[in-house]
C-alpha cells in the first residue's frame, strides 16, 4: 500500500504540473499582472477555507513575526509573478526547466548571507547546471527571450525566498503560508484596479483552478506530505516529478512541440540539482551528529 506522504507529494507535483497550461489557456485574456494577483488572492482565499481544519492556531504570530512575514510575502509575491508571467510568453518546457536552477541560487545566497561552506562538490554541480543551461540557451534571440528571462529571474528570487526563510527560521508550515499569501495579495492588489481584469468571463473557470488547484491546495498537499516526509526529500521528489509531468501534461494537452535541446539542457540541470539538494542534505546530517564543545 502506497503511504499517505507519497501520495500527498504526488498531489502536489500534479497540482503544480497545471500552472503552465491553465496559463497558457487564459493567455492575453487578462493582463499578466492582474493575472498573477488573482492567482495568489484566490489561493489564499481557498488556505483561508481549509487551513483552519488542519492548524487551529495558524493565525498566532508575534508582532516582530508581522515584519518577517510582509518582507518574505514581497519576495514571495515577485517569485510567484515571474513564474506565471514566464508561462505567457515562452514554452511551459523552457519555463519549469530554467526555474528548476533555484537549487543554485539558494548554494549562492547561503554563502553571501548565512555564511554556508562551500565545498568541492557545490562547486562542481554548480559548474553542471551552468553547462544545462548553456545548453537550452535562454539568452538567444527569439520570441522566447523574455519568458526565458523571467522564468530565470523568477528561479533567482525563489533561492532568495528560501535563503531568507531559512534565516529567519520560518519554515514551509501551512500558518506561515496563509501570511504570505496574505501580504503577497496586498502587494499585488493595485494591479487589478489600474489593469483591469479583461475578458475574465471568457476564462474565469481557468483562473479559478490557477488559484485553488495550481496554488491553494498544491501548498495544502505539500504541508500534509511534510508532515511524515523530510523536506529535503520531498523537494528532491518535486524536482524530480514536477518537471516531467509539466512537460507531458503541455504535450498532451496543449500540443506544445518538444524542443530536444531544452530537455538535454533541462536533465542536465535537473540532474545537477538533485544531486545538489542530496548533498546539502548529507552536510544537515553530519552536522546535527556532530557533537557539541
Amino acid at each position: 500500500m502506497i503511504s499517505k506522504k507519497y501520495i500527498f507529494i504526488g498531489l502536489t507535483t500534479l497540482c503544480l504540473s497545471t500552472i503552465g497550461i491553465l496559463v497558457k489557456l487564459i493567455g492575453r485574456q487578462i493582463h499578466f499582472m492582474s493575472l498573477n494577483f488573482l492567482r495568489i488572492f484566490i489561493g489564499f482565499i481557498s488556505l483561508l477555507f481549509i487551513v483552519p481544519f488542519i492548524d487551529k492556531n495558524w493565525y498566532k504570530i508575534s508582532k516582530k513575526d508581522l515584519k518577517e512575514f510582509f518582507i518574505i510575502g514581497v519576495i514571495f509575491a515577485i517569485a510567484i509573478s515571474l513564474y506565471t508571467t514566464a508561462n505567457i510568453f515562452a514554452p511551459i518546457q523552457n519555463v519549469v526547466l530554467l526555474n528548476y536552477t533555484y537549487p543554485f541560487f539558494v548554494f549562492l545566497f547561503g554563502y553571501f548571507l548565512l555564511k554556508e561552506k562551500i565545498t568541492k562538490t557545490k562547486i562542481i554541480t554548480l559548474i553542471i547546471a551552468f553547462i544545462g543551461l548553456l545548453i537550452i540557451n535562454p539568452f538567444q534571440l527569439n520570441k522566447n527571450n523574455f519568458g526565458n528571462l523571467l522564468a530565470l529571474i523568477g528561479a533567482i528570487f525563489y533561492g532568495l525566498l528560501i535563503v531568507k526563510m531559512r534565516k529567519e527560521d520560518k519554515t514551509h508550515n501551512i500558518g506561515d503560508v496563509v501570511w504570505f499569501f496574505f501580504f503577497a495579495s496586498i502587494i499585488l492588489s493595485p494591479f487589478p484596479i489600474i489593469k483591469g481584469l479583461g475578458n475574465i468571463s471568457q476564462v474565469w473557470p481557468y483562473v479559478i483552478l490557477l488559484g485553488v488547484v495550481s496554488t491553494g491546495l498544491a501548498y495544502i498537499f505539500y504541508n500534509l506530505a511534510l508532515e511524515t516526509l523530510e523536506a529535503e526529500i520531498g523537494s528532491i521528489i518535486s524536482t524530480i516529478i514536477t518537471p516531467l509531468l509539466s512537460i507531458i501534461l503541455a504535450v498532451i494537452i496543449i500540443k506544445e512541440p518538444i524542443n530536444l535541446k531544452t530537455i538535454i539542457g533541462g536533465i542536465v540541470l535537473i540532474s545537477s540539482g538533485i544531486y545538489l539538494e542530496s548533498h546539502n542534505n548529507l552536510l544537515k546530517k553530519r552536522h546535527i551528529k556532530k557533537p557539541a564543545h
